[in-house]
């Protein structure tokens, strides 16, 4: 199986997406998708109030991420044709999933789950090669553990290739989830040891380009 991303431009209200984007899973089902995951949007303002840090980038353009599972990236445009229903601006991706940290979600299909998932997407810095990419991003996989002591699950997606015309050059799309929004907002639960967070930001300009990178909260719904 192959799986595929999807950001929704903010083209309109998250409150008017997320509805829209529910009665579209059943369309999706049809043609094959699986495993749906929807990530909306809607928690900026709880967040700008108690940690605005915890947003970057142009946030405020991305309305939902949809995840997918298809047996074959072929049905794409018919993806993309159900998702642009929405009236919003897609940028698909296929991806190769990585879970380094897995966190059961126990709730029924549909139900969101508790608690907040951090999105992030960035590119590749332009004069880190492709070998020291993945192997920095990856050695910052190992310390995000000690990163984030209060992290749920971690589910990290490496960008095959553009589906769609005109998608940014994003090479990495992270999700990662926290039970609680206290988890997400303290600095004393978000991050470790001061000298973990010290480390972090040296090696972040061996994976990330910071001048692509967009990152901010999301609900989770999951069918």
């Amino acid at each position: 199986m192959e799986k595929l991303v999807y950001l929704l431009h903010r083209n309109i209200s998250v409150s008017a997406l997320s509805p829209q984007l529910g009665k579209l899973v059943h369309d999706l089902q049809r043609i094959g998708a699986q495993r749906i995951v929807i990530n909306i949007a809607d928690m900026d303002d709880a967040v700008s109030a108690a940690a605005p840090q915890r947003i970057a980038g142009e946030w405020q353009n991305l309305g939902a991420v949809v995840s997918l599972w298809v047996d074959c990236v072929d049905c794409h445009p018919d993806l993309e044709e159900i998702l642009s229903t929405t009236g919003c601006k897609l940028a698909g991706y296929l991806v190769t999933e990585s879970v380094p940290q897995r966190g059961e979600h126990s709730g029924n299909a549909g139900d969101r789950r508790p608690g907040i998932t951090q999105f992030t997407a960035h590119g590749k810095p332009e004069a880190i090669s492709e070998a020291d990419f993945y192997r920095n991003w990856r050695e910052h996989t190992e310390l995000s553990f000690k990163l984030h002591p209060a992290r749920w699950s971690y589910v990290r997606n490496a960008v095959v290739r553009a589906l769609t015309g005109n998608a940014p050059a994003y090479r990495a799309l992270v999700l990662e989830h926290f039970k609680a929004l206290d988890d997400f907002t303290d600095e004393s639960r978000y991050f470790g040891d001061p000298a973990v967070v010290q480390q972090m930001y040296e090696e972040l300009p061996g994976f990330c380009d910071f001048g692509s990178m967009i990152t901010g909260p999301m609900g989770e719904y999951a069918f």
